[in-house]
């Protein structure tokens, strides 16, 4: 029985090691020595701008975990069945725009740029362990946007409405947002953490009365309506953390429950709400959607 089990033990490490070996991660910078933006950051500007000590840290920190992001690809695409895997991507390193990190997946479909400006203005010292913890749930939230690209590819969601939009925008982010939520939010055994339920109860009412207004609401509303789905304050996604939460409430520490809700796409979110809303906001919601709810 040990000899078996010595036996299994190492075809798993054989097969780990051989799916690594087929990962590949390049790594390029947005910006030259000189501080102008390179044709790899995509963006127009002309201001010259160089990485500061702090921003290189950020990137030398990036860099460094190339290695051990090509062993994760595979666990990060557990949910992703029947999905292609992204297995040679590029992350490209800038200090422009608004955002720590983000994908240009319709045109750049494999690869991650990360903003070391924003980074380190935001979480400070690239060397902490905190935020060596910190950039690899960066990482895994939008190496899923990768993954996401690859199944909308063969299950197209028409953004017609500006509930399809949120409904879209929601689930993108939700699932980004289950795989970089930190301890604060889910314990060492995949569970929500009392934090994280005390915070669902407005997160909740948000998500549903914004739901029921973006379902009769124009393009213009729909604008307004749509702020703080997955920007701002991160207690306060209504859309993205919202979603995260629930995924890690049907996961508990187990990514192959989530499978059906990554095939379910956007249209998934709907039902996901009703499994895990309470009553008054459930039957607010159906009341409201009742037609959406049975297509």
């Amino acid at each position: 029985m040990n000899n078996l089990k010595s036996i299994i033990l190492c075809l798993l490490v054989f097969t780990g090691s051989v799916s690594a070996a087929k990962n590949h991660i390049s790594f390029n910078y947005g910006v030259d020595k000189t501080g102008a933006v390179t044709n790899a950051w995509l963006t127009q500007d002309t201001e010259k701008k160089t990485l500061t000590a702090k921003e290189q840290a950020w990137a030398d920190l990036i860099n460094k975990k190339r290695t051990i992001w090509t062993t994760q690809f595979d666990s990060i695409a557990v949910p992703f069945t029947n999905t292609k895997i992204p297995r040679d991507i590029s992350v490209v390193i800038g200090n422009r725009g608004g955002r720590d990190a983000f994908t240009f997946t319709s045109e750049y479909p494999t690869t991650i740029f990360f903003n070391v400006s924003v980074l380190a203005r935001s979480y400070g010292d690239a060397t902490t362990i905190k935020n060596e913890t910190r950039i690899d749930r960066i990482f895994s939230h939008e190496y899923t946007h990768l993954l996401q690209h690859q199944w909308s590819l063969n299950n197209p969601y028409p953004l017609t409405t500006p509930l399809k939009q949120a409904l879209n925008q929601s689930y993108k982010e939700g699932f980004g947002h289950f795989r970089s939520i930190s301890t604060k939010w889910k314990d060492d055994n995949g569970k929500i953490t009392q934090r994280a339920e005390h915070a669902l109860i407005k997160l909740e009412t948000v998500f549903v009365d914004r739901i029921i207004a973006l379902n009769k609401a124009n393009d213009v509303d729909a604008k307004k309506l749509m702020r703080g789905l997955s920007t701002g304050p991160f207690n306060k996604k209504w859309g993205a953390l919202t979603v995260a939460l629930w995924l890690t409430k049907e996961a508990q520490g187990d990514d192959e429950k989530l499978q059906k809700w990554v095939n379910k796409g956007p249209h998934g979110i709907l039902a996901l709400a009703n499994l895990h809303l309470p009553n008054s906001l459930k039957m607010k919601l159906n009341q409201a959607l009742n037609q959406n709810l049975s297509n």
